[in-house]
Formats: C-alpha cells, sequence, structure tokens
C-alpha cells in the first residue's frame, strides 16, 4: 500500500523485469503483409523486439490478428478501409505491457492510417504515447492538415511522446512542409531518425519529445520481412531510467521522504475531464468504508482517485513549464505562430543572401503578420466581452497579465544568481529557520493542567465535534474556490468541487474516522509552499514571504471544523479582536479607534499610541502553549487529542520555478494556508486584552495598537505600565515583539504635547509624526489629506489602465464593470 495522495506502486513477482529500464521498438515498412503473415509471425515469435511498429500492412477486416501475431503480443490496428491495396499500420507490444487506444477523429474516412495508443505497465501506469502513421505519397495538404491536427490534439497531451511511420515528405508541397515544423514546434517534437533510403530520402519518420539520452535509432540488424529499399527498418532503443520509468500514478511530491527536483504532475489544461468525471461515478468506495482507520481509508481513498486521473490527465515535467521557452499571447492562432516563424527564416535567408526576393518575401510576411494579430487581438477582445456572463474568470485573467510585471527575477545569493534547484533550497532553509527547531510536546494531560491553573472557570464551557453531516460537507463544498493550483497531492480545488457528489460519502466517513480516532491524517500534514515577493527588486530570499498551499480535501475538512468550533468559542473572542471574525473587519476596527481618538483630539486633548509589531507571530506560536489555550476555552480531552494530532509533525516544501525543496518540519505556529490557522491564532491571543488595565487596545489579527488619553507624566506612566504588561504577556506567550518596529505617535491639535519617553524591553520606543494604520495613512493632527492623496493618485492610475485597455471595447456593461471594480473601487476603499 502506498502513502496517500500519491498513487499506489504494485510488486507483481510474476511480471517480467525489463532489463536495465530499456525498451526496444522495431520499425519496419512492410509492403504489405498478406503474403507474408507466416514469415512474419515466426520471426516475430523468434524475436526479442519489446514494442513493433508496421506500416503499410495492406490488411483488411478479413484478416485476423492471431494470424500475424504469435501468442505473448497485444496488437491494435489501423486497416486501409477503401479497398484500395497497401496502407494500413499495426502497434505490438508484449504482454508484459497494456496499449490503450486513443481515438483519432474521422480517421476512418481520412486516406492516410494512423494508430495511437498509450503502453502502460501492466498495473496501468503510462510509459509513454505512442503514434504509427501511414500517410500515401502526393496527398493533398487538407490530408496532412487534418493528419497534423490529430496528432497536435492527442500528442500536446502528454509528456513522452514516440510518433513512428512513413510520412512520405519529400513528396508534399511547401505549405505542408511549413505547417509541419509548425506542428513538431508546437508538440515539442524533434525529428531523431537520420538513416536515410537508397535515394538519400527519409521517408520514415521519428518525431519524439524525449531527450536525447533517451532515445537512439540505429538501422535494424535483422527485419521481421524482406527489406524494401526505399524503408530500411529501424531499431530504436528507449530508456526509461530515472524519470522515464518511474511509476506515474505516483504523485510524487507529496510523501515527505521523497525530493525530486525533477518532479512530473499532472496537467489537467490537457485533461479529459468528461472521461475523468465519468471514471469517477463509477467507482467503488467500499474498500474504503470497511476500513476503520483513518489513515489506510484515505490510502484507499487516493489510490483510487489518482489511478481515475492518471486515465484521463497526462503529465508534464513541472521544471519544464518554467525554463526559458518562446511563449505567446493567449489571443495568438496557430496561423500566427505558424507565419511568425516563417517571417523569422524569410528574414534570417535575407540576411544570409542579401538577396531582394529574399526581402521582399520576408516584408510580405510581416505585413500579414502584423494584420493577422491586430485582427486576432480585436477577435480576442469580442470575445472576452461576449462571454463575459458565462466566462468571468478570462476576462479578469486578461486584465490580470495586462496589470502584471513581466521580469522575473533570478534569485541571488553573494551577489551570484543561483540555480533554481539551489534557489528551492535557500527558499526552504529561509523559512525554515522562521519556526521553532524544538518538537513540541503536545501532552494534552499538560494542557489540561495548564488550563486549569490558569482560569477556574476552565470546565465551564465545552467546545466539541461528534461527528459532521452531509449538511456540513455540502456547504464546504459549495464555500470551496473552483482554482486550477493544486495543493501537495496534485489535485486541484476545481476537480475537487466538480465531483462533489461523489466524493461526499467517502470524505464524510474518512472525516468522521479522524474525529473518532481523535487523530490527523498525516498526509493532510504537509504544505505546499510557494516564494511570492513582497516587492521591490525580488532578488533576495528575504524579499519573499510564504504562500501555502493545502490539499483541496484538507481544506475542506478544515473549513468544516473552523466553523463548527468557531459557533461555539465565537463569543467568548475579546471585543477588542476585529481580525478574522463574523461582521468585523479594519473597518470597524478603525472606527473604534477613531470613536475614541477624534473627541479628545477634538476637544484639545491627546492621546498616545503605542503600535506593536509582532515578531513573525503566525509561524512562532509555541504549540504547546496553544494547546493549554484551547483547553483553556473549553475543548473537551478528546478534540484536544485531536487537535494534538493536528498540530503534531506538519511539514513543508517549498516549489520554485518547478523545483521542489526537500521537506522540512515546523514544530511552531499555526497552520498556513488554511481556516484553522487564523482561529488558532484568535484563540492565541483572546487573552492579550485582559492585562491592558488603564489604556485600551484594539487588534486585528496580530496587528496591535495601545492608546490612552494622557493629560500629564501621571496618565503617561499609566500607559507604560500597560505596555509593560503586554511585554510581559509576550514573554508568558513566547510571542515576542520586534522592537524595531514599534513605534508611539500622539495624536493632538494643540500647540505643545507632553512628550513621554515610553519603553518596551528597557529599548526607548521611536516617536513617529505619521503612521499607516490598516491601509490609513494617519498623521499626529489627524488629518487625511495625505491619504487622500495617495487615493485619488492611485484611482488615476486605475482610470489610465482602464482608458488604455478598454479603448476597443464595445460592450458599455464590461466597460462599466471595469470602471466599478478598478476605478471607483479605490475610491471606496473598502476597508470594511
Amino acid at each position: 500500500m502506498s502513502g496517500c495522495g500519491f498513487g499506489t506502486t504494485e510488486t507483481n513477482p510474476k511480471m517480467p523485469k525489463m532489463a536495465n529500464n530499456i525498451l526496444k521498438l522495431f520499425y519496419q515498412n512492410v509492403r504489405g503483409l498478406r503474403t507474408k503473415t507466416q514469415t512474419f509471425n515466426n520471426n516475430l515469435a523468434a524475436s526479442n523486439y519489446d514494442i513493433v511498429a508496421i506500416t503499410e500492412t495492406g490488411l483488411n477486416s478479413s484478416m485476423h490478428d492471431g494470424e500475424l501475431i504469435p501468442p505473448g503480443f497485444n496488437v491494435l490496428r489501423c486497416d486501409r478501409m477503401d479497398g484500395r491495396k497497401q496502407g494500413g499500420v499495426l502497434l505490438a507490444v508484449r504482454s508484459r505491457f497494456q496499449l490503450a487506444r486513443l481515438p483519432a477523429d474521422n480517421v476512418d474516412t481520412a486516406l492516410f492510417e494512423l494508430v495511437c495508443a498509450t503502453v502502460n505497465s501492466r498495473n496501468n501506469n503510462c510509459l509513454f504515447l505512442c503514434c504509427v502513421v501511414y500517410i500515401p505519397p502526393k496527398c493533398d495538404a487538407e490530408q496532412y492538415m487534418h493528419l497534423f491536427r490529430i496528432l497536435e490534439n492527442i500528442c500536446i497531451k502528454y509528456e513522452k511522446v514516440v510518433v513512428i511511420g512513413d510520412f512520405n515528405m519529400p513528396s508534399a508541397t511547401l505549405e505542408v512542409n511549413s505547417y509541419f515544423e509548425y506542428m513538431s514546434a508546437f508538440c515539442g517534437f524533434q525529428q531523431v531518425n537520420e538513416i536515410v533510403n537508397i535515394n538519400n530520402c527519409k521517408l520514415d519518420l521519428l518525431l519524439t519529445t524525449l531527450l536525447p539520452g533517451d532515445i537512439k535509432v540505429h538501422l535494424a540488424d535483422e527485419s521481421l520481412v524482406s527489406v524494401d529499399v526505399q524503408h530500411p527498418p529501424l531499431m530504436v532503443t528507449l530508456c526509461f531510467s530515472g524519470h522515464f520509468g518511474g511509476s506515474s500514478s505516483s504523485q510524487t511530491s507529496f510523501d515527505s521522504s521523497q525530493h525530486n527536483d525533477n518532479h512530473s504532475m499532472w496537467n489537467f489544461k490537457k485533461a479529459n475531464l468528461c472521461q475523468l468525471y465519468h471514471d469517477l461515478q463509477l467507482m467503488n468506495w467500499d474498500l474504503i468504508y470497511d476500513t476503520q482507520s483513518s489513515n489506510l481509508a484515505l490510502n484507499y481513498f487516493y489510490d483510487i482517485v489518482n489511478n481515475c486521473i492518471n486515465l484521463c490527465v497526462p503529465r508534464k515535467n513541472a521544471s519544464k513549464s518554467y525554463k526559458n521557452k518562446r511563449t505567446y499571447p493567449e489571443w495568438y492562432t496557430s496561423d500566427i505562430i505558424k507565419d511568425i516563424r516563417t517571417k523569422w527564416r524569410h528574414h534570417k535567408l535575407f540576411k544570409i543572401t542579401s538577396s531582394l526576393s529574399d526581402y521582399e518575401t520576408f516584408s510580405r510576411y510581416r505585413s500579414i503578420v502584423k494584420r493577422k494579430i491586430s485582427a486576432a487581438y480585436q477577435e480576442y477582445q469580442h470575445k472576452l466581452q461576449i462571454n463575459f456572463k458565462d466566462d468571468p474568470r478570462s476576462f479578469w485573467t486578461f486584465v490580470r497579465t495586462k496589470q502584471m510585471r513581466r521580469n522575473k527575477p533570478k534569485i541571488t545569493k553573494d551577489n551570484l544568481v543561483i540555480t533554481e534547484e539551489e534557489s528551492a533550497e535557500c527558499f526552504a532553509r529561509y523559512f525554515h529557520s522562521v519556526y521553532s527547531k524544538k518538537r513540541p510536546a503536545l501532552d494534552t494531560h499538560a494542557a489540561e493542567r495548564a488550563a486549569r491553573g490558569g482560569c477556574a472557570g476552565a470546565d465551564s464551557a465545552r467546545v466539541h465535534i461528534d461527528y459532521l453531516t452531509r449538511r456540513d460537507l455540502c456547504t464546504a463544498f459549495q464555500r470551496l474556490k473552483p482554482k486550477y493550483s493544486v495543493g501537495p497531492d496534485g489535485i486541484p480545488p476545481f476537480v475537487v468541487k466538480d465531483c462533489s457528489s461523489v466524493f461526499l460519502k467517502p470524505l464524510l466517513h474518512i472525516f468522521n474516522l479522524c474525529l473518532s480516532e481523535g487523530r490527523y491524517p498525516d498526509c493532510w500534514k504537509i504544505t505546499r509552499v510557494i516564494p511570492v515577493p513582497k516587492g521591490g527588486k525580488g532578488s533576495d530570499i528575504e524579499g519573499y514571504r510564504p504562500v501555502a498551499v493545502l490539499s483541496a480535501f484538507a481544506k475542506i475538512f478544515e473549513s468544516i471544523l473552523q466553523k463548527r468550533i468557531y459557533s461555539q468559542v465565537g463569543q467568548t473572542f475579546s471585543e477588542a479582536q476585529h481580525g478574522f471574525r463574523v461582521a468585523r473587519g479594519t473597518g470597524s476596527n478603525l472606527l473604534s479607534f477613531m470613536s475614541y481618538v477624534t473627541p479628545a483630539v477634538d476637544a484639545g486633548g491627546q492621546v498616545d499610541v503605542a503600535y506593536f509589531d509582532f515578531r513573525k507571530a503566525f509561524d512562532t506560536v509555541n504549540n504547546d502553549i496553544l494547546l493549554a489555550k484551547l483547553s483553556k476555552i473549553g475543548f473537551t480531552p478528546h478534540l484536544l487529542k485531536f487537535f494534538a494530532s493536528y498540530l503534531g509533525d506538519r511539514r513543508q516544501f517549498v516549489e520554485y520555478a518547478g523545483r521542489r525543496s526537500k521537506p522540512y518540519y515546523t514544530y511552531s505556529g499555526v497552520s498556513q494556508g488554511s481556516n484553522l490557522g487564523p482561529l488558532e491564532f484568535l484563540i492565541m491571543v483572546n487573552d492579550l486584552p485582559e492585562v491592558v488595565r488603564s489604556a485600551r487596545c484594539l487588534l486585528f489579527a496580530d496587528d496591535l495598537k495601545v492608546f490612552l488619553q494622557v493629560e500629564d507624566s501621571v496618565g503617561c506612566a499609566r500607559l507604560q505600565q500597560d505596555l509593560d504588561q503586554v511585554v510581559q504577556w509576550s514573554r508568558d506567550n513566547e510571542l515576542y515583539f520586534n522592537v524595531a518596529k514599534c513605534c508611539v505617535m500622539t495624536y493632538t491639535r494643540a500647540r505643545s504635547s507632553i512628550c513621554y519617553q515610553y519603553q518596551i524591553d528597557g529599548a526607548i520606543m521611536p516617536r513617529v509624526s505619521n503612521v499607516r494604520d490598516l491601509g490609513v495613512h494617519m498623521v499626529t493632527e489627524l488629518t487625511f489629506r495625505k491619504h487622500v492623496t495617495d487615493l485619488c493618485s492611485k484611482s488615476f492610475r486605475h482610470l489610465g489602465f482602464i482608458l488604455r485597455q478598454g479603448h476597443d471595447f464595445k460592450n458599455i456593461a464590461v466597460l462599466k464593470i471595469l470602471y466599478n471594480a478598478l476605478g471607483t473601487n479605490a475610491l471606496r476603499q473598502d476597508i470594511g
């Protein structure tokens, strides 16, 4: 049994092992098999070929596979259907492999023959896609274009592809050859057969996406039938040691014991979603319902889901998508790309020859490209506007791509650019350095004793979750945002949401098993972390912040837990806390603050405010202290046991530019990327306002300010006493302040004010004349000139963007939405 979230890898003692992880593929154009069946059968039985690809079989439906193929092979054929002689293709593999045929549109009526199939291991792990092609000589361009489009649509969905066959390209037109080049570039093909026939031509081509070291082509030493001098038989060796031969059902990165810099992942943009959803509906989940272990049940769940995904979703090398390769805007069509490359070729030719005719050809293609790009962009904008109601995501993606920065900075260390692998590890070390190095005890009995010692009424509130209901899950599925970004298990939320009716029952069983056991599944404790630049140059790892991404299934579970727990503890939260609470936010925080400060300042008084900055508060929460706080607020022993499991041995790995770091443990902090993390932090700091006696304090999550109206030094001393109590609280709870970023500010319009030197931890707090408080610029005189000026400047920048990008928009409703979203929204600035 595999670990959950990354599929299964079965071991079958009867399955023959492939020597040195090498597959031998034999190819030959046989110029007809109907009179050579026995010779073919005999020679194939005596061969050691793993895969056999044959063109021009000349077969029809009257000939059975058994006449051609000896026992021990699986075979797929595409025979010529119109009665003409020759033609036809065949693909056969040893029985220790399987062939899964892929449908191709309108092949039955085409003049060419084509077989496309994935070559799978016995446990249905896709090794690579193999296509066998035959197209007769002197076919018209329409037939070639049809073939190329089929290959594009099929092959682009797979990372490892081998296309082999007789293309008869020497007899094709220039138009066909140009489109062939485009198709090869689009699919990432390289033509690797350099063996020519007697006429020094290459009729048989081998197109592949494999790396040069993974595929070799040689002239075959022996053939299955007599050799046609026009078509030399080929021996192709495929090496899949390392990345080529690994289990495709394994979502490698989810296992914390694995570290794969060059990992592969599912490419859901090329998925057959209809087939996937259909297959999931047919799955039998009884094995999960018969299991009473949450971890084991989750293993079975992921095995079933991953197997379905593997059959319908191709894989891609994650790092390849980050490499420097030419990309085109979304509105570029295949014709535009082809014309661009044709223009490049003619420009290069002109530079070599300096011929006027070559320049005229280049100039003509240049004009064509410009005209087509302009027309395509207008059409793209038109579609965005027309489809806005049905597909708003595409419109806002277009807007965001217009706003985002284009230059991706290189990560540097000691002023030297480092590789992507080194960058991922450097980010991991930097993010890991914030956390505690000491593993928490997470002793529930000790937590209960600490809670009783700190609060005599600790047993008055009983916070417990017996079980979850279908309604809980249905509500959580509705709240789940259908995003494409994947968690550590590689499954995007949109697939989970689309298949909510399928997943509901097995997930409900797993969630309730977790609660009854008091144990959180191990594989949901790992988090994928993406470094996101805070701003500035972005070349220093310290200029990045971590963004955590959880499994979509884990997010659903935690979302339900958060709702259930919040409904029981929400009334116990301090009125001073405005973060992560219903009907509260930055607006309510500032409104409470201004309702205290404004009357005092208007009356000529003075209000001193101390602004505190916690040092990595969410990452440095002591989990043992947090567990005691959970007990103090009323968690039952069983729920406390569950959260001890939830907090223990959490792990993260950093993913940067398609490279993954080694996983590391996070022995402190609240869970990142989840709904439970903020709730845990609210509980952690809930008793902080209790230590403030004379002054008042306000919190927005970890944003703290303590303030008091002062009339003399006695009032300042009272505020200082409260500041000392806050500092002592931070020591007791091991949530320390970044003293250098803490400051004090006096709000008054009086000509003279009391200037008291407030201190924290023995250091004098710097006094400032302006501060940015929850997004609002505050100044000593309590005016908002700077804030209004900055807000107007931001609004005008948005308006300029709207005028430029919406110049060609014809849909007034869409323009109004864009204006309200970017322009007037900045003026309204929702701070609630």
